[in-house]
């Protein structure tokens, strides 16, 4: 990765895309997407964790990309991933801490591993 990130976690590489770089944002239930009003989804890196991959789907081809606690390359969620063309993370381990609103980088370009890493705050 490049420029001053902090590496916080590996997981599974859905299907290769390089770099993608976005904002992160969790979403723990149904109601974080149905509290969404015309947010602009363009830049987001949605996070969710185990047991919430399904409630993404109203949003899911708005998204940037997805980073997700498990799921695998046969999940639900890859396959959505894959028809929306939506890079995703799956069974990812996160050894740092990711928040809303941080500058996310997805290292998406090896086959098996994808790198997770969070860009240094700009300070004035």
């Amino acid at each position: 990765m490049s420029g001053e990130l902090t590496d916080v976690g590996t997981g599974v590489t859905l299907f290769t895309a390089g770099e993608v770089r976005g904002t992160a944002r969790w979403f723990h239930d149904t109601s974080d997407v149905l509290s969404i009003d015309d947010d602009d989804l363009e830049e987001t890196i949605a996070f969710v964790n185990k047991g919430g991959m399904t409630f993404l789907s109203p949003i899911l081809p708005d998204l940037k990309a997805i980073v997700c606690t498990a799921g695998s390359r046969e999940s639900h969620l890859a396959i959505l991933s894959r028809e929306s063309d939506v890079p995703c993370v799956l069974a990812a381990e996160l050894a740092g801490e990711v928040t809303d609103g941080d500058t996310v980088v997805l290292d998406l370009s090896d086959v098996e591993t994808a790198r997770i890493g969070v860009a240094a705050a700009v300070t004035a």
